[in-house]
């Protein structure tokens, strides 16, 4: 009994092409919109064609996380400083950079972040600087799951603030104490706030990580 011929490669498709249009489109129509079949049209193909390379659907979410990650894991594999407080600030940079460029998708990343091979081994090497400045698993992972959750929720609440609806004027008018503080939470604010709360992350991590190594070392 012969076996059956798996059927060829779909021509002019790869992984990387695939991924990158989806994620253009993501963009540009929204992630709730998003198919493999809208897809398929874009690259010019029948759906199932994309299911020569990615297995599903969730496989090729995952993927698309991978090419926006790209920035943020660059940060570990070539560090700009051996300190690891400075390697998490550069690190939440890149992150946030993420939601400015791709505001559609960004969601798709928030919650799907930890669910590829590629992003298990960012955080991998992430890790194993921290244990090169002597920061213990324990603080390691409580001020990676600070951070990284302080940096998911102030730039899904900045894509709120840039594209979300808008208060009406009446409303503004009735509650004037919401509205003098809400000054200060437009989008020209928006860059000293991150840093403001990104610093006292940082700045409880790094003394943490003092107060522990010190222990240690008495």
């Amino acid at each position: 009994m012969t076996r059956a011929k798996r059927k060829p490669e779909p021509a002019g498709l790869s992984h990387a092409s695939i991924r990158s249009a989806a994620l253009a489109l993501i963009d540009r129509a929204g992630l709730e919109d998003f198919s493999t079949r809208k897809l398929g049209r874009e690259l010019g193909c029948e759906a199932m064609a994309i299911y020569w390379y990615y297995k599903s659907k969730d496989e090729l979410l995952d993927a698309v996380v991978d090419e926006m990650m790209t920035g943020v894991a660059a940060v570990v594999i070539d560090p700009p400083s051996p300190d690891w407080i400075e390697i998490l600030r550069a690190t939440a940079h890149a992150y946030r950079r993420i939601a400015h460029e791709h505001p559609r998708a960004f969601p798709l990343l928030a919650t799907r972040r930890l669910a590829s091979e590629q992003t298990y081994a960012f955080m991998e090497r992430l890790f194993e600087l921290g244990r090169t400045q002597q920061v213990d698993d324990k603080v390691a992972a409580r001020f990676y799951r600070a951070v990284s959750s302080y940096v998911n929720g102030f730039a899904l609440n900045e894509l709120a603030t840039l594209y979300g609806p808008k208060p009406s004027l009446a409303l503004r008018r009735k509650f004037t104490r919401v509205a003098e503080v809400s000054a200060y939470l437009e989008p020209e604010h928006l860059d000293e706030l991150f840093e403001q709360g990104l610093e006292l992350h940082l700045e409880a991590l790094a003394a943490t990580s003092r107060a522990r190594v010190k222990k240690r070392s008495a």
